[in-house]
């Protein structure tokens, strides 16, 4: 079968135009993803390559060196699209600066085929194999993630691709074929960046589905008032401190924590006061709160604390630091002062599943409401 140079290039750019199309279409609305990057790297990769068709019969310097600029600035939105995956900051000196030098640099040397051929494949061939650093390196990533080692596979295959060809436009430019020849060459160059790009969007479409999964998990187990998590997720980590509590009889306690005449702050000052007087309570809660506590908002305007390897003398300390300041830093931001009742419950033998540890905890804070509320109680029934 023969693959000639020209029908293949066409192809490529069908690829791009009818991926960078289907993107648009099924995700294009996704404003927090980085695969609007990406989608945005097709684009202009679509425009590149059609420039530099367009500019090689017969041969336009001005095209071909805005090609380049494109094809290099495809890169740079790449760059953007990994980085909005892992998470980390964007340079956007690189991301202009980049196909901008590229392309001024490149006319420069224009008019010495070797030397032109040379350059703007050593300067993708950077940009590729930098990436597939950022995806691949030691101390990149954490764990096996299919979609890094997809993506940054195939910007790995092609920047060794096109590092072979300016190793042998250098050493040897006499055998170093023109880009619309049929051969062999330029026909495997073609096929490797077709299949990478198809890789690629891939990879950044596992991407995209895994920041979703996350995203869909963190909304399940997170309030959305308080940024706290919510009962499911305190209930569902709980039982595994509960079961190893158990089993290496470790201590376990418990604080339930519940604001003073909530109601009556919403009825007063109206409920967005009221939300607002959640969302201070919760900030403060998780500032005096240790990395080791489980915080949760467990309901309405009631809180929980589940404190591992710690007896009620640690629940005790944490409720006395977040009623200095509560009392200290809410009445200058609210207007008025909040108080709260509290329970504590350790865990004890005749507890034997943690909704009874809280069911526990939960009497004692009535013991605290009943008695004047602005207290905290401890169980009445304290078995180790």
């Amino acid at each position: 079968m023969h693959l000639d140079t020209n029908t293949l290039l066409f192809v490529m750019w069908l690829n791009v135009t009818m991926m960078s199309a289907a993107l648009w279409l099924g995700v294009g609305r996704s404003v927090r993803s980085g695969l609007k990057a990406w989608n945005a790297s097709l684009l202009i990769q679509m425009v590149g390559w059609a420039l530099f068709i367009a500019g090689m019969r017969p041969l336009n310097k001005w095209l071909i060196v805005l090609s380049i600029g494109l094809l290099c600035g495809s890169l740079s939105a790449m760059y953007v699209t990994v980085q909005r995956f892992t998470h980390r900051p964007v340079s956007w000196a690189y991301v202009w600066g980049a196909p901008v030098l590229a392309a001024a640099t490149h006319a420069m040397v224009f008019d010495d085929f070797a030397t032109r051929v040379a350059h703007i494949n050593l300067i993708m061939c950077a940009q590729m194999l930098w990436l597939a650093w950022r995806l691949l390196g030691p101390g990149q990533y954490a764990g096996g993630c299919r979609w890094r080692w997809l993506a940054g596979s195939s910007f790995l295959l092609s920047g060794l691709f096109v590092l072979g060809r300016a190793l042998l436009v250098l050493i040897a430019p006499e055998r170093y074929p023109r880009f619309d020849e049929d051969h062999w060459l330029s026909v495997v160059g073609l096929l490797v960046n077709n299949g990478s790009l198809t890789v690629g969007t891939l990879g950044f479409l596992l991407a995209h589905r895994d920041e979703a999964e996350q995203e869909l998990k963190r909304m399940a187990t997170t309030d959305a008032l308080t940024g706290l998590h919510n009962r499911h997720w305190l209930e569902e980590r709980g039982a595994d401190h509960l079961s190893l509590a158990r089993r290496y009889d470790q201590p376990l306690t418990v604080i339930m924590m519940d604001l003073d005449y909530f109601k009556g702050i919403n009825d007063t000052h109206g409920h967005v006061i009221g939300d607002r007087v959640l969302q201070a309570f919760a900030q403060r809660l998780r500032e005096v709160g240790r990395d080791a506590d489980l915080i949760a908002r467990y309901g309405g305007e009631e809180f929980c604390v589940l404190l591992p390897l710690s007896a009620p003398e640690a629940a005790l300390e944490l409720d006395q630091r977040l009623r200095q300041v509560i009392h200290d830093e809410l009445p200058d931001e609210l207007g008025f002062a909040v108080t709260y009742s509290a329970g504590v419950a350790q865990l004890a033998r005749n507890l034997l599943t943690l909704s009874e540890l809280f069911a526990c905890a939960d009497r004692a804070l009535y013991q605290a409401k009943h008695a004047g509320r602005n207290r905290t109680v401890l169980a009445a029934t304290l078995m180790p």
